[in-house]
């Protein structure tokens, strides 16, 4: 499948065609909006513009001597950090490939690799840009499968988010979160609450996809919990590591995430609220600004290896067309 099938698969995900993401009793959800067409590219460049922005402001107040002192003392564990996000992502994706028909499923290496692949491409468009790579590397005859999956994977990811920024609310107890984070955690988690309940009375959560589905929502659940882990990685090698701190980090940084989705990588939106959140974690803002730089390059090398697995699949898919030609 070439490239310009997969801008095609991009259009009809965001476009005006009709989704065929039909679930056994009925329509599951219909895509396509003609005025959001029109619009997304003007609201594209206005996020990206905030993002810059917000980055720019970032920088401005950096003090590099002590980013870069900071630097030297976390040395090789810098390795450590960088590493890190596997074990997330690893949990995430077998969420998504239990939504897969088990005839469907590519190996648990191979979905890794296009799972590495669609977050690199989320991360530099709306957070959902890559999502197509999880149905274009899949064969095409089974389109509308792999393309329901990715549906479903996205409204359990969605469900998990709520009951993570909740469950880590609860954790901190209503003295300790920063108040507008939690009320952010409650207001999701309503959100995510009405979704599930709209999709049981569907009909989307019977049978196998409701096993599929539960599987995910605890996948997503743990992967997206796994932040607090890193945070905690993160300020052990600067030596402020806490359990309280890291989970107000991670607080922090799971609802500005949500809230600067369509800003390309949330770039300046994470920054600015680890930055904002240094009396709520009781960690010197100093710190929480070297955090801050140190995941920013490490979400650049991601994004990078995930583009190199894409061209990666890419190339291979191109060698099985050919071979079956």
């Amino acid at each position: 499948m070439g490239m310009a099938s997969n801008e095609s698969l991009i259009r009809d995900l965001a476009g005006g065609a009709p989704s065929i993401l039909a679930a056994p009793s009925g329509t599951l959800l219909r895509v396509g909006d003609t005025r959001w067409r029109r619009l997304r590219p003007v609201f594209s460049l206005v996020a990206a513009a905030v993002g810059v922005w917000l980055c720019v402001r970032f920088c401005s107040a950096l003090e590099w001597h002590a980013v870069a002192r900071d630097l030297r003392h976390v040395g090789i564990g810098a390795l450590l950090l960088f590493l890190a996000p596997v074990v997330g992502n690893f949990v995430h994706m077998l969420g998504w490939r239990a939504l897969l028909p088990a005839a469907l499923r590519p190996s648990v290496w191979r979905s890794f690799a296009i799972f590495l692949a669609a977050q690199a491409g989320n991360e530099i468009g709306l957070g959902v840009l890559g999502e197509s790579v999880k149905v274009s590397e899949l064969p095409s005859a089974h389109r509308p499968l792999a393309l329901r999956a990715m549906v479903l994977d996205n409204l359990s990811a969605l469900l998990a988010l709520g009951a993570v920024m909740a469950s880590i609310a609860l954790f901190l107890g209503g003295s300790h979160a920063p108040h507008g984070f939690a009320l952010g955690a409650v207001a999701l988690l309503a959100i995510s609450t009405a979704v599930g309940v709209v999709l049981a009375k569907r009909g989307a959560w019977s049978g196998g996809t409701a096993r599929g589905i539960g599987t995910a929502f605890v996948a997503h659940y743990l992967g997206k919990l796994w932040i607090v882990a890193e945070f905690a990685l993160a300020l052990a090698l600067l030596g402020q590591a806490t359990l309280r701190s890291s989970a107000v980090l991670g607080l922090v940084s799971t609802v500005a995430s949500a809230v600067g989705a369509a800003i390309p990588g949330q770039i300046g939106v994470l920054e600015a609220a680890l930055k904002g959140s240094a009396s709520s974690a009781a960690v010197a803002a100093s710190t929480l600004v070297s955090v801050a730089v140190l995941r920013r390059a490490r979400s650049v090398g991601w994004v990078l290896l995930g583009a190199l697995l894409f061209w990666r699949l890419r190339a291979q898919s191109g060698t099985v067309r050919v071979e079956q030609a």
